[in-house]
């Protein structure tokens, strides 16, 4: 056999030996120590930038109507919103070096019921979750470019599927808790319009306000034509005014209804006024074949209050 040869099959089995388990310093648990240093690093990286991370985000905010996380939000709600963006960005990274993600859930609890009870939409919150993993996810980039050399796919891979395993259930979570909050409200407001006894407000000695409020198909269960006839005819009345402008939406059954009490209050001599009426209950009146020209309509409360209060 030839010298170089020999000398090629020597190195190999010097290398083999080396790597074999139990030998020489090329073992797994160096990998892992290697492995375990990067991400500990990484952890300090990210915390290093979790500011520069929050005015990113809250940078990035567009001006929206009726969002907590509109551009035009007051000092206050901007300061409010970066402290609660600190919080969750110091849990997600504390997810990477071995924290339970079960520590995400008190966060997510307490946002989301402050957003539904303030009425915030959902599709906003979660639409900012994604914009702020977006920017999350650059610094480790960023982190990446600095390391390069040391960092292998492995971890990569293993920090992706960590991360994104972390927002997941924060969005999980939240969204659990904010529907959890929403029913308990739309239940609260169904218990209320049903033990309601007097939906209609007496404002002077012969006119009354019947303010609809909420979604109004909650008030098909709850006698409602029944108690607006009894109430108006108690009170004496000779005019109801029907208020629509807080209610966001009527469907079909409903608004017949409500064009079936108008017809009943009238056989009791009693006139009735519509305020905020909108476009879509109008159309559904009119496919519905309800005749509204001799229906008193004014488009704020307001201005039909004062006109019959002169009268």
């Amino acid at each position: 056999m030839k010298p170089a040869v020999k000398t090629y099959i020597r190195k190999k089995v010097e290398v083999f030996h080396i790597n074999k388990p139990g030998n020489g310093t090329l073992d797994n648990s160096k990998g892992e120590h290697v492995m375990h240093e990067m991400t500990e690093k990484l952890h300090d990286f990210l915390l290093e930038h979790i500011d520069e991370m929050s005015q990113e985000w809250l940078d990035s905010r567009e001006v929206e109507k009726d969002s907590i996380y509109t551009a035009d939000a007051s000092s206050e709600t901007t300061e409010y919103l970066r402290v609660q963006n600190r919080y969750f960005t110091c849990k997600i990274v504390k997810v990477l070096i071995g924290e339970s993600l079960d520590t995400l859930s008190d966060w997510a609890q307490e946002v989301a019921t402050k957003r539904a009870q303030r009425g915030d939409s959902l599709y906003h919150s979660i639409h900012h979750f994604k914009k702020f993993r977006l920017i999350f996810f650059k610094r480790i980039e960023s982190f990446f470019h600095l390391h390069s050399s040391s960092i292998t796919y492995e971890e990569l891979f293993s920090w992706n599927k960590i991360v994104n395993e972390a927002f997941d259930r924060m969005i999980e979570l939240f969204t659990l808790y904010y529907g959890q909050v929403s029913e308990a409200q739309s239940q609260a407001q169904k218990m209320l319009i049903s033990e309601l006894s007097t939906p209609v407000i007496s404002i002077s000695d012969t006119v009354g306000v019947l303010p609809l409020i909420g979604q109004v198909d909650d008030y098909k269960n709850s006698d409602f034509a029944k108690k607006v006839m009894l109430q108006a005819k108690e009170l004496n009345l000779s005019c109801l005014i029907i208020d629509l402008s807080g209610a966001p939406s009527i469907d079909t059954m409903m608004t017949n209804e409500l064009f079936q009490v108008i017809k009943m209050l009238d056989l009791l001599g009693i006139d009735t006024t519509i305020t905020g009426i909108r476009p879509e209950i109008a159309l559904t009146a009119v496919q519905l074949g309800i005749d509204m020209s001799k229906l008193k309509t004014y488009g704020k409360l307001k201005d039909a209050v004062n006109k019959l209060l002169r009268e």
